[in-house]
């Protein structure tokens, strides 16, 4: 394990692709539409994308091979990214005439962080579970990627995850060394 790769990873495709996401959405919904999903399906072509992702991921979960369903939710965490860039929402927000499709938009971007946060609850639980506090809903199961989430409350945006520090990671491991043994030919004391 590379402990600098690590924290490259972390930081870029948690933070920077996945939690990215909800961070760029929320803020709009919460601004213009009082923190309420839409209702249209502002690209369904990349909403369809995003459910059958989720078989391939789960069948190289159900493989063992978990690097590649990995892979796999992170290309699918870039076509969301992608889709929110060349939408451009923080260009739209500022014209009146484009509140709904600022909402569209959102909710897509919001549907697609949650179909990969249910893609990845299997390893990162924690994550997975401030998410759905987030999004204010039960516990993700497999199934619920098949399902579109409109007309549903959100709540503010507390990250999810923040970057990780070579400092800390270091830290952490040093931390989980356990305690040198005793030496057992050391003369009894006393």
């Amino acid at each position: 394990l590379s402990l600098d790769d690590f924290v490259a990873r972390v930081n870029a495709d948690l933070v920077g692709k996945v939690v990215n996401i909800a961070s760029r959405c929320a803020g709009f919904l919460h601004k213009q539409h009082g923190g309420r999903l839409g209702t249209t399906i502002a690209d369904e072509s990349l909403w369809a994308e995003a459910q059958a992702a989720l078989r391939p991921i789960g069948e190289a979960f159900d493989c063992g091979e978990t690097a590649r369903a990995v892979r796999l939710i992170m290309a699918l965490a870039d076509r969301a990214n992608q889709y929110i860039d060349a939408e451009k929402p923080w260009g739209l927000a500022k014209a009146p005439d484009q509140t709904q499709a600022v909402q569209d938009i959102c909710t897509l971007g919001l549907n697609l962080f949650r179909v990969l946060m249910i893609a990845l609850k299997p390893v990162l639980p924690k994550m997975a579970e401030a998410a759905e506090a987030f999004l204010a809903l039960e516990p993700l199961a497999w199934e619920d990627g098949q399902r579109w989430l409109g007309d549903h409350p959100i709540n503010a945006f507390k990250p999810l995850k923040t970057r990780l520090e070579r400092k800390a990671v270091d830290a952490m491991v040093e931390a989980s060394k356990p305690a040198p043994a005793p030496e057992e030919n050391a003369p009894a004391q006393g």
